[in-house]
């Protein structure tokens, strides 16, 4: 294993510098990409909430033979959400 024995104290410090803003640069970039994918998460989520109030995904029945019912898929509106 090598030994330096002369070492350039300004040299290594500003090594020591430039390795800590990368990570910083590396940490702050992930974080912002975490942040991203839970905010894209938050908004499925909504949207999948929406459907809840929306009468587009009512369902209408009618009776077959067996008197079951069966769901006809009619959409009736763009976005029908009562808050």
């Amino acid at each position: 294993m090598y030994k330096a024995t002369n070492i350039d104290t300004d040299k290594a410090l500003q090594a020591i510098e430039d390795m800590q803003c990368n990570k910083m640069e590396e940490s702050e970039r992930e974080r912002y990409a975490l942040r991203k994918y839970y905010e894209g998460i938050d908004k499925g989520l909504e949207l999948a909430k929406g459907i809840f109030y929306c009468s587009n995904y009512e369902k209408e029945c009618k009776e077959n033979d067996r008197n079951q019912t069966e769901p006809l898929s009619v959409l009736r509106c763009e976005n029908e959400r009562n808050d």
